[in-house]
């Protein structure tokens, strides 16, 4: 069974992404992200639960979060660069301020989120 960890911001969207994502079939865990709890990613230290994904999912909104000059995006890809990532962009125009650079295995979900839309783009950062 294919692990997914959602990391959102909002706690409604993030309850919605789960939801999609179980009901096709995947093993979702779920993390309030680094404006709630202390975030590991953001230490330059391994988190336990991108350590068990298969795929990450993250909002846009959490891979800006930074302390320090250090923002989530940047941290995570450096220690997770094999991982796929789909990052939730919403409302974002695509290339504005992204937070993760374009590369292999990182799918961006531009526009509404519907469960559709989110199943391929997990699938397309997992075949990537």
């Amino acid at each position: 069974m294919t692990r997914a960890l959602v990391v959102h911001l909002d706690p409604t969207v993030a309850a919605d992404e789960v939801a999609e994502l179980c009901a096709l079939g995947y093993l979702v865990e779920r993390c309030a992200g680094p404006a709630r709890r202390v975030c590991p990613i953001l230490h330059g230290r391994a988190c336990p639960l991108a350590e068990r994904a298969d795929v990450l999912v993250y909002d846009i909104a959490a891979l800006r979060f930074g302390e320090d000059d250090h923002e989530v995006g940047d941290e995570l890809r450096a220690l997770y660069a094999d991982k796929p990532m789909v990052v939730v962009a919403g409302g974002a125009e695509p290339g504005e301020l992204d937070p993760v650079e374009p590369s292999h295995g990182v799918v961006w979900l531009h526009g509404p989120t519907t469960a559709d839309r989110l199943a391929l783009l997990v699938e397309d950062a997992l075949s990537d």
